[in-house]
């Protein structure tokens, strides 16, 4: 990779600079393992941890695609993910403290997904038997001497294990039917029985659950919206009744993010979603409340993040003596690195250095955080870049960067694309338009089924009030760009208010809704029909708003990139866009990887990809 760097042009460094995340605390105590993306792609590596050093990592995967999401178990055990080509297909494999390498599956056309990890098992997902359903799994410990154990079969939706009681008797689990939507599941694992303990809350409404962890025999710490349009601390008990923490809604106000503990410690520590930025809390649970709450102090602009299987679940792990807290932690202008801090004294450093192609960090272009009013007076932040150096005579092109999900946010995190981008001359302004999450449940529904366009109408009301007052940037030469659901945002863009957009680039996006439901794979289907509608009650409504049918209202350049193996937004969704435009002899150019799915996981191809981009746009700006 040095020498592959080596050869890079300055420009191209940008898309180099590399990611460490998801660290995972060996039971010693003595090293962490983590996902990074040095060689190109994630691959597992391990590193030594002591005070104030950051020390050579050492890799442990060393295959063809991507290795993702590793963790460790009690008896040193190092298992992670690995799939194919993108597909999402993800195997689980074992690297035993002597470094041989097994594989606890290998059913390539099944998904397999890393869930839980207590002492005695670890938990997963899988869907084995019914591609259209994630069972639970536990693979109890000695690996040797049992075999996995189908422990739920879900009915309907997709349940997560969120929290295993000390003596492995019950488990909490997370009944997903949507992001809005969710249960909470008291499974009794030797008998088999699932209790659900939210019913009688979730009457009125749909309600945000998560389970954090056991606090005695018959009280659980829950993240939860209920009677509320924050998710907040709550305490829930086994009977169903819902205990408020006065002390922390006093205290925080904004949206709970994560947490992450150990049984034997009797500390939480928990992270908040302030406007995008991370503040990190820990405190004494109980069914009585909470005690010895204490912010711990980050470094300016800090953002900890976790991903998926795709790249690292975990944001945080305790270290076994409870001693350190690792997180994945990064901020608009220091690429994502694993901070250890003290938890005596509380000072930080980096346990990892992700290296930056021998670009000076200097060169990073800060954020600043912004707002406007749309069409209906609902204020919408947006984070802003302005490239170093002297403005153009009319300001700087700008591209308007949509995230996916669309239950997401996109946040004032170190993104290599995004500087790529700046260090070629454009301003990225990047929103968080109705429908994202750290703002609220009604901020997040503002957008759902019959409400779609109006998040559409936001990125109208965003390009003119960039033209209208930001004088640094050129308000005739503006980019709309997105990926996935935001890929959609693009197409939408386009078709809903053609005249304000210079070009467009579409990355994996939806191009119908309908063809996308039929197409998208099995498990995740009903998921987003709880968002976007369904194909059965609301196929009319998901027609007249999918881009694909309205082509004839692009006027503007299209730039597509998709994966062939994406299971999320399948090949034809870009495709059927693609040939659309070209029977209509408008613009149009198409990039596709073989090796890839729902998005660009290997450094090669971004650089393929994300150079043709700005190639291309300097043809037409």
């Amino acid at each position: 990779m040095l020498l592959e760097i080596g050869r890079m042009s300055q420009f191209e460094k940008y898309l180099a600079i590399e990611t460490a995340g998801g660290p995972s605390w060996h039971p010693d105590g003595s090293r962490i393992a983590f996902a990074y993306d040095a060689p190109g792609y994630f691959q597992v590596y391990i590193v030594q941890i002591e005070k104030d050093k950051a020390l050579w990592p050492m890799r442990m995967t060393f295959e063809k695609d991507r290795c993702t999401n590793p963790h460790y178990l009690s008896d040193g055990t190092l298992i992670f993910t690995r799939d194919y080509g993108g597909n999402e297909n993800f195997q689980i494999g074992m690297i035993s403290d002597e470094l041989d390498l097994t594989w606890h599956s290998s059913d390539t056309k099944a998904k397999h997904i890393i869930n839980s990890i207590t002492k005695r098992s670890f938990f997963y997902l899988a869907n084995i038997t019914d591609k259209s359903r994630l069972d639970v799994y536990r693979q109890r410990l000695p690996l040797k001497m049992h075999s996995p154990e189908v422990l739920y079969r879900p009915d309907e939706g997709i349940c997560s294990v969120g929290t295993i009681s000390d003596d492995e008797k019950y488990a909490i689990l997370e009944q997903y039917f949507g992001n809005n939507n969710q249960n909470l599941l008291l499974l009794d694992i030797i008998g088999g029985e699932a209790t659900n303990l939210t019913k009688s809350l979730n009457k009125s409404r749909t309600n945000r659950w998560s389970a954090m962890r056991w606090l005695d025999k018959e009280h659980i710490l829950v993240g939860t919206d209920y009677n509320h349009d924050i998710v907040r601390l709550a305490v829930l008990s086994l009977s169903g009744d819902f205990i408020p923490i006065k002390e922390i809604e006093n205290t925080v106000k904004h949206e709970l993010e994560a947490g992450t503990y150990r049984p034997d410690s009797r500390h939480t520590y928990i992270t908040y979603n302030e406007g995008g930025y991370t503040t990190l809390w820990r405190g004494v649970f109980s069914a009585e409340g909470v005690t010895g709450l204490y912010q711990i102090e980050l470094p300016p602009g800090s953002v900890i993040t976790s991903g998926d299987q795709r790249s690292y679940s975990w944001a945080m792990h305790l270290s076994p003596n409870h001693d350190y807290l690792a997180t994945t932690m990064s901020s608009a202008t220091s690429p994502k690195n694993i901070w250890i801090t003290d938890l005596e004294d509380f000072s930080s450093w980096t346990g990892t250095i992700a290296r930056t192609a021998g670009l000076n960090p200097n060169s990073f272009v800060n954020t600043t955080l912004h707002n406007f009013l749309s069409f209906d007076s609902l204020p919408i932040p947006y984070f802003r870049y302005v490239p170093k150096g002297s403005n153009p005579e009319k300001g700087w092109p700008a591209i308007i960067m949509i995230h996916g999900g669309p239950e997401s946010q996109i946040l004032p995190d170190f993104y290599p694309v995004l500087q790529f981008y700046l260090s070629a001359g454009f301003a990225v302004i990047t929103p968080n338009i109705r429908g994202s999450t750290g703002y609220g449940r009604s901020y997040m529904d503002a957008d759902n089924v019959e409400k779609r366009l109006d998040s559409i109408m936001d990125i109208k009301h965003l390009a003119l009030h960039i033209k209208q007052n930001d004088k640094d940037i050129d308000g005739d030469n503006l980019v709309i760009y997105g990926g996935s659901y935001g890929g959609f945002a693009v197409l939408s863009a386009m078709t809903e208010h053609p005249a304000l957009w210079k070009a467009g680039v579409d990355i994996v996006g939806v191009s119908n809704f309908v063809t996308f439901l039929e197409n998208t794979a099995p498990w995740r289907r009903k998921l987003r029909e709880s968002e976007y509608g369904s194909l059965e009650h609301d196929r009319d409504l998901l027609e007249s708003i999918s881009p694909s049918n309205k082509i004839e209202r692009i006027s503007a350049p299209l730039f597509i990139i998709q994966g062939d193996n994406d299971e999320r937004v399948p090949l034809s969704e870009s495709i059927q866009i693609y040939e659309g435009l070209k029977e209509k002899g408008l613009e149009v150019e198409l990039m596709r990887f073989a090796d890839e799915g729902h998005g660009l996981a290997k450094l090669e191809n971004r650089i393929k990809a994300y150079t043709r981009v700005v190639e291309w746009l300097a043809e037409i700006l």
